[in-house]
C-alpha cells in the first residue's frame, strides 16, 4: 500500500514541471475519448469525458456496449429477402457505464519534429451493467483495469492498450447466438483503440 502512495506522489511531483496540456497558453482539463476493441468474447466499444485537475491524474466517466460478433451470413447487405436472414437473431449484447480513476505520466518521449510526446496510462475502475436479454441474476458490478500507451500531438490522443475485468458478457446465463460458456464467472481480455480530444 505504501508504493501506491509513493507513486502518486511521484505523479504529482513531476505534473507541475510537464504541463502537456498546456495549448497555446491555455491549459486543457477536460478529453472526450471514444474507444473500440476485442474481447474475450466478442466486441467492444465506449465513449466517455474525462477531467484532469492536473495532468497525471484525472477523473473519467464512460458509457458503451459489449456483445458478441455477428456471423457475416447474418449481415443483411440487401440481397436477402427471406425470413431467415431477416429475422431478429439472439446475439447477446450488455450496456456498460464505467466511472474510472485515470493515471498518465509525464511525457517519456518527445518527438519535437513531430510535435508529440509518449506516455503511459492506467486507468482503475468499475463497469456497471445490467444483464443481457434472457439472463437471471447477472452480476452487474464488476471491477476493470485499462492499462496502455498514448501519443499525444496538440489537442488530439491516439491510445492502445489492454483491458483485464471480471466483467463477463454471459453472466446469467443470457440469450445469446454462440452456444454459453459451462461458468459464467470468468476474466475478459480485452484489446482497443481509442482517439480522444482535449477541450
Amino acid at each position: 500500500m505504501r508504493n501506491y502512495f509513493i507513486l502518486l506522489a511521484a505523479l504529482f511531483s513531476l505534473s507541475a514541471s510537464a504541463q502537456s496540456l498546456d495549448i497555446e497558453g491555455e491549459t486543457k482539463h477536460w478529453e472526450y475519448n471514444i474507444n473500440g476493441g476485442l474481447n474475450t468474447d466478442g466486441w467492444q466499444w465506449d465513449t466517455g469525458i474525462a477531467y484532469y485537475p492536473i495532468e497525471t491524474i484525472g477523473f473519467k466517466l464512460a458509457f458503451g456496449f459489449a456483445g458478441e460478433i455477428h456471423e457475416l451470413s447474418d449481415w443483411d447487405f440487401g440481397y436477402y429477402e427471406d425470413y431467415y436472414h431477416n429475422y431478429d437473431k439472439d446475439y447477446t449484447v450488455r450496456f456498460k457505464f464505467m466511472p474510472s480513476l485515470v493515471l498518465r505520466t509525464p511525457q517519456l518521449i518527445r518527438w519535437d519534429s513531430a510535435e508529440c510526446s509518449l506516455h503511459l496510462f492506467a486507468e482503475p475502475g468499475l463497469i456497471l451493467s445490467p444483464g443481457a436479454e434472457g439472463s437471471r441474476n447477472a452480476e452487474t458490478v464488476r471491477y476493470n483495469f485499462r492499462g496502455g500507451i498514448n501519443i499525444q500531438s496538440g489537442i488530439f490522443i491516439i491510445s492502445a492498450g489492454y483491458e483485464y475485468s471480471n466483467f463477463s458478457l454471459y453472466s446469467g446465463y443470457p440469450y445469446n447466438e454462440h452456444g454459453l460458456p459451462d461458468n459464467d464467472n470468468y476474466t475478459t481480455h480485452s484489446g482497443f483503440l481509442g482517439l480522444a480530444v482535449k477541450f
